[in-house]
């Protein structure tokens, strides 16, 4: 049996691609458990223990991790999830076990691009108001109600799930799709929708990136909301990084 276990927090494609490798780069050194939140309702068929659901906040997630004999913990959540990042410090710090963040470069704008960068989703939900043109949404589900109340705005919403009620805003339609997307086929998105303004999180990463390159041959403007802070803590933005760093940490 293995001596050290590693918790992966997941979510995100690189969190997948760390589980994956930790096994092959570990075998029987390492278990490997790897946790999805459980919103998009899809997991990845991966060669470890796969656990879907919450924690229970903080407190939850200490005793998940005492009472399973976990000895490293990554956060290879969305750069988003501010609260599971903020209840993997809290647990790693409580417990005095080894804690990375895996967190991928975040998007930088290029020559052409016409990005408007905003301190969160309320400042977006202010300037798409103020823009008052078609919007395209790229947020996920959970901050949609920032944009309630802007009835004189169409917006177009992708979700990768169909919703299981109706949104809290005045005027959408739904796009279900699931990433990654061509640049070709978002643009083609954005003229068939005649989509004129893009807001976005700035997630980072491969498979959404295509929006961006789409809006800037389009000339359409994005509103960009940076990123929360992170935790202090050790943060890589790569894999391979991570697997280096369970090396030095007696993996």
């Amino acid at each position: 049996m293995p001596n050290k276990k590693l918790l992966i927090l997941g979510g995100t494609g690189e969190a997948a691609q760390l589980a994956q490798q930790a096994v092959d780069v570990f075998g029987n050194k390492l278990e490997v458990v790897i946790s999805y939140a459980g919103v998009t309702r899809h997991q990845p068929d991966l060669p470890c223990e796969i656990r879907v659901g919450g924690f229970g906040g903080p407190s939850g997630l200490i005793d998940y991790l005492k009472e399973n004999n976990f000895t490293h913990l990554i956060d290879a959540t969305h750069p988003f999830a501010e609260q599971i990042s903020m209840h993997a410090y809290v647990a790693a710090q409580d417990l005095e076990i080894p804690f990375l963040i895996l967190w991928r470069d975040e998007w930088r704008a290029q020559i052409g691009d016409r990005w408007l960068d905003v301190s969160d989703m309320e400042e977006a939900a202010r300037q798409v108001a103020a823009f008052g043109v078609k919007t395209f949404l790229t947020i996920g589900v959970k901050e949609l109600s920032a944009f309630d109340g802007i009835a004189d705005v169409a917006m177009v919403v992708r979700l990768v799930n169909e919703p299981a009620q109706k949104l809290p805003l005045a005027n959408y339609e739904c796009v279900i799709a699931r990433p990654p997307f061509s640049v070709e086929a978002e643009r083609e998105l954005i003229r068939e929708k005649q989509i004129r303004l893009l807001v976005s999180k700035n997630s980072g990463g491969e498979a959404t990136r295509a929006k961006l390159e789409a809006a800037r041959l389009e000339g359409v403007p994005v509103i960009m909301v940076r990123r929360p802070p992170q935790e202090p803590v050790d943060y890589v933005t790569h894999p391979r990084e991570a697997i280096q760093w369970l090396n030095m940490h007696g993996v």
